[in-house]
């Protein structure tokens, strides 16, 4: 190994240890980032240019140097995002206790967490004040629950919701280490895999939030992977999988289906379709009950209906029809309907343009879930990550440009305490332009013949770093 590479190494591994200490001590010291918000993204800031500068050193690296850099820096990253308090969201506390009421035996979708204090370790009122919603009953699906309760068997000698952390950090590494896989099959270098590996709203989001995207991702990258490779059986046994992680996974079904279909036949498609559908029942088969699916629709109809956070169309379409909130009737029983029908739409239009080749396949992907978040009632920043994973494979700049600016929306917390347009305008306004151009460019495209069905393709372009900076020009 040359002098001039182990300094590029060295330079680079210095940059992202950095960029670690002072996640942790952003941990350690000082307020936690929802109570100083500006601090906390003054840090990504820093962050994301220290992590630019270190993936321009690391994309340089010949292949099997560059994936054990990629993946050691996910690692340290993750590492150092532990050190922070849970403050951006307070969903790890329900993950938390749902893995309590597992761990002492009893069904998690049978009971609102209030009708179970006291009932045994771990479910005591401290904890359930801790909880933004005492009277749903869970609405995380049973691979989720596993995790959730492996987590609560480490209690009392480690905190539940580090466990927690812990778990859904190493499973992100996971998803690293099969999005590289992905970009291989793409004929693609590792170095674009660090848009998502070393991107710091996925390690913040992961390790130092914990949210269950963090298991589906890995699983329907896992997916992807089997699929583009011709094997449709275990293809649908992952995405069940990452959807009994987070049932948005459902989302990729379809595109899977109709790639399937042009790779090995539309019967074989269609059995591991049923083989996809009953493995994704069959882990709800230890919760089966008769309100097991009465409960589960309550609390999905519950949150669909009272919550909303950094929406832009729904607030868009809301205020358009002269919603105040206190003053003017609400709306959304005409807003919601829209909203589906126009969720539907965008998913039909990205099975409509796939055309059998790979990489029409991945984006497609990527813009199905991009969709799904801007048409939802609420967009937090990390329904982002399998999008931005599937993206990144297929060189959007639109997800890359979505994962800097999305954690604008926690400023709502602090200075503001409400929703700004300005800060909606910010992030999204730019978001949609880089949308509606790159869709253009890669509709307009027409695919080589070489990325059919199930020819390699032909290109391994490199990236130019870990920018955001990706070309808005290369074929679906």
């Amino acid at each position: 190994m040359g002098r001039g590479r182990l300094i590029r190494i060295g330079s680079a591994a210095l940059l992202v240890l950095a960029v670690a200490a002072a996640s942790a001590w952003l941990g350690l010291e000082g307020p936690a980032p929802r109570d100083d918000v500006m601090r906390w993204l003054t840090l990504l800031g820093g962050s994301t240019s220290a992590l630019v500068a270190a993936g321009l050193l690391v994309s340089s690296l010949p292949r099997r140097e560059a994936v054990i850099a990629i993946l050691a820096g996910a690692v340290v990253l993750r590492a150092g995002a532990l050190a922070a308090p849970v403050s951006l969201s307070d969903d790890i506390e329900r993950y938390v206790w749902d893995g309590a009421v597992l761990a002492n035996g009893m069904d998690p979708y049978a009971h609102y967490p209030e009708d179970l204090v006291g009932a045994g370790p771990g479910l005591d009122e401290a904890r359930l004040e801790r909880l933004n919603s005492p009277r749903y009953y869970t609405i995380y699906p049973p691979l989720a629950q596993a995790a959730f309760g492996a987590a609560a068997l480490t209690e009392p000698t480690l905190d539940g919701a580090l466990a927690l952390r812990v778990i859904f950090a190493a499973f992100d590494v996971l998803a690293v280490w099969a999005l590289l896989g992905l970009l291989a099959r793409l004929r693609r270098a590792p170095g674009w895999a660090l848009l998502y590996a070393w991107c710091p709203l996925v390690y913040w989001e992961v390790a130092a939030g914990g949210h269950t995207e963090a298991l589906m991702t890995p699983l329907l990258l896992l997916g992807v992977n089997a699929a583009l490779d011709g094997e449709a059986p275990k293809a649908a046994v992952f995405v069940a999988l990452a959807a009994s992680a987070k049932l948005t996974a459902l989302v990729a079904g379809p595109l899977i289906v109709i790639y399937l279909a042009h790779r090995v036949g539309l019967g074989r498609a269609l059995a591991s379709l049923a083989l996809g559908a009953a493995a994704f029942a069959l882990g709800f088969a230890p919760f089966a009950s008769e309100t097991l699916i009465p409960h589960l629709r309550e609390s999905a109809m519950l949150f669909s209906g009272r919550f909303s956070f950094n929406a832009p169309v729904y607030y868009a379409l809301r205020d358009s029809m002269g919603y105040v909130e206190g003053l003017r009737p609400d709306v959304d029983w005409m807003v919601m309907p829209a909203l589906a029908a126009a969720t539907l739409l965008w998913l039909a239009l990205m099975a409509f343009v796939q055309d059998g080749s790979r990489r029409r396949f991945v984006a497609g992907l990527a813009f199905s879930f991009l969709g799904l978040l801007l048409l939802a009632r609420v967009a937090h920043p990390w329904y982002l990550l399998p999008a931005l994973a599937l993206g990144v494979a297929a060189r959007s700049p639109t997800l890359a440009l979505a994962s800097v600016l999305l954690p604008l929306s926690y400023l709502r917390y602090e200075p503001f305490d409400r929703e700004e347009p300005m800060v909606l305008a910010l992030q999204f306004v730019p978001i949609l332009i880089t949308l509606l151009v790159e869709g253009a460019v890669r509709l307009l495209a027409r695919s080589p013949a070489t990325t059919r069905v199930d020819a390699p393709d032909a290109e391994a372009s490199r990236p130019r770093g870990a920018s955001c900076s990706v070309s808005a020009t290369e074929g679906a």
